[in-house]
């Protein structure tokens, strides 16, 4: 489970004015995730004292063909699980971090981070950085319109 997160460094920067930018129909969006440097540390939490292990992390989102901008993350997760955490230290050093620890932090990272980035890239003038849900309301058919029972009595 993440106890923590925390960001040490936001970076954003645009190379293109914003007229530019807007005749651009095509912008690829590249996201780079790197998770490294764990490390194990004793902490006080709200379960006591524990070790976890602390992970940094780099999250990039480049906009790229044509190379308009990017806006980067830097921080850490803390990690705490039944696992033996020098052992998984260990695993992580080697290559060989379990998938499901990673996923956890990365997906915790992006959680944490996209609200920000979609700010971010809006007080640049830059695309949005994560893709925005469309909502498409479209008009009942015959079929659709056709009442249904409640099946409410009273």
């Amino acid at each position: 489970m993440i106890l923590n997160f925390h960001l040490t460094n936001i970076e954003s920067r645009v190379f293109s004015s914003p007229e530019d930018i807007r005749k651009y129909r095509n912008i690829n969006i590249n996201y780079d995730v790197n998770l490294k440097n764990p490390s194990v540390v004793v902490q006080e939490t709200p379960l006591g004292e524990k070790s976890i292990m602390r992970v940094e992390f780099t999250f990039a989102i480049n906009y790229m063909s044509p190379n308009i901008g990017h806006i980067r993350f830097e921080g850490a997760s803390d990690y705490y699980g039944e696992e033996n955490l020098d052992e998984l230290k260990t695993k992580w050093d080697s290559g060989k971090a379990p998938d499901n620890i990673q996923n956890e932090i990365a997906n915790t990272m992006v959680s944490n981070v996209a609200p920000l980035a979609l700010m971010i890239s809006k007080a640049l003038g830059l695309p949005p950085s994560m893709p925005v849900p469309v909502i498409n309301f479209q008009e009942k058919t015959q079929a659709q319109k056709k009442k249904e029972p409640t099946y409410y009595h009273g």
